[in-house]
């Protein structure tokens, strides 16, 4: 890959299918929920109705009965069943790309690197903690602490405060086009796409920089000592 000629002096990274593969980790317990749901019944086809969740929400567990009600497992006890066993392990499955901190350890000996990440504290803490990537970080912001979540601006503006850096001498990492790109760029941001599995952009003001996997960050800047 080419250099980008840009050479940022910060860059933020998001956590959730940039870092970790939350969408494996959350495919694979919705799988054992739905299992446990439908147990006794015949021909149930588990990875559609993991599919049908995952289209209709990725958060909560609200839907869990509307989706069961299509396999004729709706009934309040198995619906409970499977509740339970979705949130008896929130982290189920759930790790980091291999890549991960080889990258952010690489860019850190060239750049300021810092995390911002979706979600309720005691969700996200937890996550990092297991992960044990608290140390690579010297400072993560949390949406629910900070009192706002991406895209909005605030909380890049408040990433770049302590990360001492202009929005021009900054870059964020992340997967999702709406919350990482969008955000970024309404704060002023360099954007870089995480698109792991090849997707179409699905419209809007497209990512500075698209990437495959996070090691393509470190020609990309010139972190990998080609510039």
């Amino acid at each position: 890959m080419a250099t980008s000629g840009f050479r940022p002096k910060l860059v933020l990274f998001d956590l959730d299918d940039t870092l970790c593969d939350h969408n494996a980790s959350l495919r694979l317990r919705l799988r054992m929920a739905f299992a446990e749901a439908c147990r006794g019944l015949d021909d149930v086809d588990l990875d559609a109705l993991v599919e049908a969740s995952v289209a209709r929400s990725v958060f909560g567990t609200d839907h869990f009965a509307d989706i069961l009600a299509q396999v004729g497992a709706g009934t309040p006890e198995r619906v409970e069943r499977a509740v339970a066993s979705y949130v008896s392990d929130r982290y189920r499955g759930l790790k980091l790309f291999d890549e991960a901190l080889e990258v952010v350890d690489a860019v850190r000996q060239h750049a300021r690197v810092g995390m911002i990440t979706n979600g309720p504290s005691v969700i996200q803490r937890d996550k990092i903690a297991r992960l044990r990537i608290a140390d690579a970080f010297p400072f993560i912001l949390v949406s629910e602490e900070v009192g706002v979540w991406k895209p909005d601006p605030a909380i890049f503006q408040r990433a770049l405060e302590l990360g001492e850096a202009a929005p021009h001498e900054a870059v964020y990492v992340g997967d999702n086009p709406e919350h990482d790109v969008a955000g970024a760029r309404a704060a002023g941001l360099a954007s870089v796409w995480v698109n792991r599995t090849g997707r179409d952009w699905p419209g809007g003001p497209p990512p500075d920089y698209t990437i495959a996997n996070l090691r393509e960050l470190l020609p990309l800047f010139g972190f990998d000592g080609t510039r």
